[in-house]
């Protein structure tokens, strides 16, 4: 689906205002700590070295480790994107499932761009206001052909699965509300 501007939203990121609705910094700070906890776990895993080779060709994968840190990137993507909290919850969901479907371990060289990718596809089932999708890729910091690729590529392991019950939906606040906030986890 090819969006447009709509309902007036600016795509310029430069006009993205203070004064739109800011979300709670500490759901940004969990749901980092989550990514990183997985992170760390997954290097610790038997066969990671072998792992991270299976992934190598997989458009998630980068070369480098992108300077800006994951904290730092969901921050900015939360700034532009005046993303809703249960939208943030649904791209979690989301993530977990790839990964356990796909049998996608979270690196550093993947990471942000299948936070984006989430969040991106969790935007536009959950919300009724999506900015064009040129937008989306400024604040990724990713070519617009290569989102289109990323967009395309998670659908297909998520098997086109985008709708979260709310039980599940639940579960998952839950856990993240039980979370601890680690403000310094940056």
């Amino acid at each position: 689906m090819s969006l447009k501007s709509c309902c007036g939203k600016s795509s310029d990121l430069s006009s993205t205002t203070q004064e739109s609705q800011k979300i709670d910094e500490s759901i940004l700070n969990k749901i980092n700590q989550i990514l990183q906890i997985v992170i760390e776990e997954n290097k610790n895993l038997k066969n990671y070295s072998e792992k991270l080779k299976s992934q190598k060709k997989m458009p998630f994968n980068s070369n480098f480790i992108p300077s800006i840190s994951p904290k730092k990137y969901i921050d900015r993507i939360a700034k532009y994107t005046e993303v809703e909290e249960s939208t943030l919850i649904i791209a979690l969901i989301y993530i977990d499932r790839i990964c356990e479907m796909a049998k996608i371990i979270l690196t550093p060289f993947n990471i942000h761009r299948i936070i984006f990718t989430s969040i991106l596809l969790a935007i536009k089932y959950n919300e009724d206001i999506v900015f064009d999708f040129e937008f989306y890729a400024q604040v990724a910091g990713i070519p617009l052909k290569e989102l289109k690729i990323l967009e395309i590529e998670f659908s297909v392991l998520l098997k086109f699965k985008f709708f979260v019950n709310n039980r599940v939906f639940e579960n998952y606040k839950l856990y993240i509300d039980d979370i601890e906030d680690d403000e310094n986890n940056k």
